[in-house]
């Protein structure tokens, strides 16, 4: 049986569903610590889920684009600012942030789940006892499978 879960931005200008398919849920669950995260999001730790981009369905107005790096697009709000998505130039793929789903999937049980992380990257930007507790998933010097695994 598959499994959707929603969200959207501040405003509600930017809806999204993602559909897992049978056997693709509970999805990849990843935290990010480099600074260009820190930035856009203006937290310490970005958390994304992963997705397959033909999975996920947006509603509403179409997010805008941002390129920090060329190949890696960062989706917005033009109206509240939310950020809502990153891609890179790996096709098929997109990381929605955590924190924009509904409200009913960050509660209990369900949020627990979406919120334990599976992975972590850019680990060398960990700030010594604060950043660095997340104990669960594999840490990665830079991004998944192209860095060094560090645990």
């Amino acid at each position: 049986m598959s499994k959707v879960i929603a969200g959207g931005c501040l405003c509600g200008a930017i809806r999204y569903e993602i559909q897992f398919p049978e056997g693709t849920y509970p999805p990849d669950r990843i935290t990010c610590q480099c600074t260009q995260c820190r930035k856009n999001s203006g937290a310490l730790i970005a958390y994304f889920i992963g997705a397959t981009t033909s999975n996920v369905t947006w509603t509403g107005n179409a997010p805008t684009e941002y390129i920090a790096t060329p190949g890696y697009v960062r989706a917005f709000c033009n109206q509240c600012g939310s950020w809502l998505s990153w891609t890179d130039e790996k096709p098929g793929h997109v990381g929605i942030l955590t924190g924009t789903l509904d409200e009913e999937f960050l509660r209990g049980e369900k949020g627990k789940e979406l919120a334990t992380t599976t992975d972590q990257v850019f680990c060398t930007g960990f700030i010594e006892g604060v950043t660095d507790i997340i104990k669960e998933g594999k840490r990665w010097e830079g991004h998944i499978g192209e860095s060094k695994l560090l645990n």
